[in-house]
C-alpha cells in the first residue's frame, strides 16, 4: 500500500498519515508492490525475441506477397 513520506527535522524521510493524493513529498510503496509493477513494465528477453522475430517474419511475408502480386500482374499484362 502506498504511503506518503516527508523529510523530518534531521533530513530523513518519515512516513506521515497524509493521503497519497495530497502528498507533497515522496510516495513510497512496498517491495511486493514494486515487483508487481515491474512485472508489467520490464521487457524480458523472451518478449523482445518474440517481437523481433515476428516483425522480421512480417517483412519477409509482406515482401513475398508484394512480389507475387507483381508477378501475377506481369503475367496478366503479357496475356493481354
Amino acid at each position: 500500500m502506498p504511503k506518503c513520506a516527508l523529510p523530518n527535522d534531521n533530513g530523513f524521510l518519515a512516513l506521515v498519515e497524509t493521503s497519497v493524493e495530497s502528498c507533497s513529498g515522496v510516495i513510497v510503496i512496498t517491495a511486493s508492490d514494486y515487483e508487481y509493477l515491474m512485472g508489467f513494465t520490464q521487457v524480458t528477453a523472451i518478449e523482445a525475441t518474440a517481437v523481433f522475430s515476428g516483425a522480421f517474419s512480417l517483412v519477409f511475408v509482406s515482401g513475398f506477397a508484394m512480389s507475387y502480386a507483381v508477378k501475377m500482374a506481369v503475367k496478366l499484362i503479357k496475356i493481354l
